[in-house]
């Protein structure tokens, strides 16, 4: 038998899953502005970066796609 937390916790995850299933335009969103942001710590992109969302069987998969012209010089790695 659960006890209160645990049927709070799973409530509140339900909630927070179907707040994300409504908007997942929102969702896309948000990630493309933190992945352009990561991956333009590392490289320089030549092109807006597409990220698709796909659910099935209840899970959620992400697919990226992002073009650089180059990755930056990172100077010399000492051993």
């Amino acid at each position: 038998m659960k006890t209160i937390a645990e049927i709070g916790n799973d409530r509140l995850i339900n909630v927070l899953v179907r707040d994300k299933n409504q908007s997942p335009a929102r969702i896309l969103n948000i990630l493309k502005s933190e992945i352009a942001d990561i991956i333009s710590s590392y490289a320089e992109l030549d092109d807006e970066i597409t990220v698709l969302m796909r659910t099935e069987r209840g899970r959620v998969t992400f697919e990226i796609k992002a073009t650089a012209t180059r990755i930056k010089d990172f100077g010399q790695i000492v051993d």
